[in-house]
């Protein structure tokens, strides 16, 4: 296990090597607790010994860089463009949207349902379906073989290859320097404090679980005000995206005559 880690190290994504023993952590956990080994070879194993300290990531995408990225998103073909898309307006997580079904979403009520398995936390998670959104999953192609919104075949099972594709990205957007899919995420959650949606709503729509007593006694959901945010979001997207053109008419000011 220690040689598999350790070559994720040596090819410089420390990052990723955390992700890697975490994975392998879960696999030997799981046969311990089914009786198929009598221990696990990763028990006295300490990640920050042999990779490191886990960095943290704090990377949120500028006005400029929201821009360049949208504008590969746009070009890009089918699944990986309107992929992106999907993750610059709702903030999900890459996996999430990746392996959405048709039957999640109700588009006449306008929610994207992201059932417990699916959700990183273990509970539904509800999404608004703002303007912005539902004009992308028009776009979409639908298929008789399966019924997964990104594939590449034909609907059967959820799109892959996400690092070839963030190759293609990063070629195209050129002046945008090491970001991740993960980042758009990180992004989304900080524009929504500078549009000042308040911090609980603004958690919500990233799908964070509530902490302390407000998960307990506070149970209501908060559709309304997650749709108000996501739909104030895609607002301001659209204005980095396609700003207003720029005027070069100035006002002249008036002088009164000197009497």
């Amino acid at each position: 296990m220690r040689e598999v880690v350790d070559k994720v190290v040596e090819r410089g994504a420390p990052r990723y090597a955390h992700n890697v023993f975490d994975a392998i952590r879960a696999v030997f956990a799981f046969a311990v607790d089914r009786g198929i080994l009598d221990a696990s070879p990763c028990a006295m194993l300490k990640p920050a010994k042999i990779i490191g300290a886990k960095a943290i990531r704090t990377r949120v995408l500028s006005d400029s860089e929201l821009r360049a990225v949208a504008a590969v998103a746009n070009e890009l073909d089918y699944p990986f463009g309107r992929l992106v898309q999907v993750l610059l307006l709702t903030g999900c997580r890459l996996n999430e949207v990746a392996g959405a079904r048709w039957p999640e979403f109700d588009l006449e009520a306008r929610t994207w349902t992201i059932p417990a398995e699916r959700f990183k936390s273990g509970a539904q998670h509800v999404v608004p379906i703002a303007d912005d959104l539902m004009a992308v999953l028009d776009g979409l192609p639908r298929f008789h073989r399966g019924d997964h919104l990104f594939s590449s075949t034909f609907g059967q099972t959820p799109v892959s290859g996400f690092a070839k594709a963030k190759a293609r990205i990063d070629k195209r957007v050129g002046a945008v320097p090491r970001w991740t899919f993960h980042d758009i995420r990180r992004t989304v959650r900080t524009r929504l404090a500078e549009l000042r949606v308040p911090d609980h709503i603004a958690e919500i729509v990233i799908g964070h679980a509530r902490k302390g007593l407000a998960r307990i006694y506070d149970q209501h959901k908060y559709a309304a005000e997650v749709r108000d945010a996501l739909t104030l979001w895609a607002a301001r997207l659209h204005s980095i995206v396609s700003p207003p053109p720029a005027t070069n008419v100035v006002e002249m000011q008036q002088h009164k005559a000197a009497s």
